[in-house]
């Protein structure tokens, strides 16, 4: 859904001229996705569309849903630590919030691929999965992390390590889920973090309403 007016000439200028000199660092998909929706306006579902009106500063904070989703990681937990950042993206824009709010942080982030390499202290190109290590981070997070979800919550809590996770509507990934609603699979999510999480506060919040993002987030702390 389209939830702020289709930019105006400056704005679109500036994104124009934005997909001219990166349009080579997206993949064929995600170019078909630039040459059809770029111009349309700010939306409530498409991140690689949201990452670049957010990097171009086009959205203002109230409405900015990682700067959201950062007020509610600072509920929770200390933001001063070595943190992993999920499937962070092609543009990995939740961590440039993060790394200039709290500059004295490790921020790593880790995604099958990344075009946008400059907002971090550790860049990981791989496949996250619920043995990959993360013994050395303090808090993992993903924001619509997608296929890596499930792999997320399990091995947080297989080691011991809180996580916050914003998910999305993807409930066809895995591909063994594609009978399930996302409402069956945000529900799958929650049931796995609270029967495996018995030695974690587990707490549900959900976006405010006005940002019309109406999937859970699941915020898991070490007890």
């Amino acid at each position: 859904m389209i939830i702020l007016p289709e930019p105006n000439q400056e704005d679109k200028e500036k994104l124009l001229e934005f997909k001219n000199k990166y349009y080579n660092l997206y993949p064929d998909y995600l170019q078909e996705e630039l040459d059809e929706k770029l111009l349309l306006g700010f939306t409530n579902s498409n991140d690689n569309i949201n990452q670049i009106y957010c990097y171009l500063d086009l959205v203002d904070n109230s409405i900015n849903p990682y700067i959201a989703f950062i007020n509610i990681l600072k509920k929770h937990f200390n933001l001063n630590s070595n943190i992993l950042e999920v499937s962070c993206g092609l543009m990995p824009i939740l961590s440039k919030y993060i790394k200039n709010e709290f500059p004295n942080n490790h921020l790593t982030l880790l995604d099958k691929y990344i075009g946008f390499k400059d907002f971090k202290d550790e860049c990981i190109e791989t496949i996250f999965d619920e043995t990959y290590d993360i013994t050395s981070y303090d808090l993992i997070i993903g924001y619509n992390p997608c296929k890596a979800t499930e792999a997320i919550i399990k091995n947080s809590i297989n080691n011991n390590k809180d996580f916050c996770i914003a998910l999305c509507g993807c409930c066809f990934l895995p591909e063994e889920y594609t009978e399930r609603t996302p409402e069956k699979w945000h529900e799958y999510l929650i049931n796995i973090a609270k029967t495996y999480g018995i030695k974690y506060d587990i707490t549900i919040e959900y976006f405010d309403e006005h940002l019309k993002l109406e999937y859970p987030i699941i915020i898991g702390k070490v007890k």
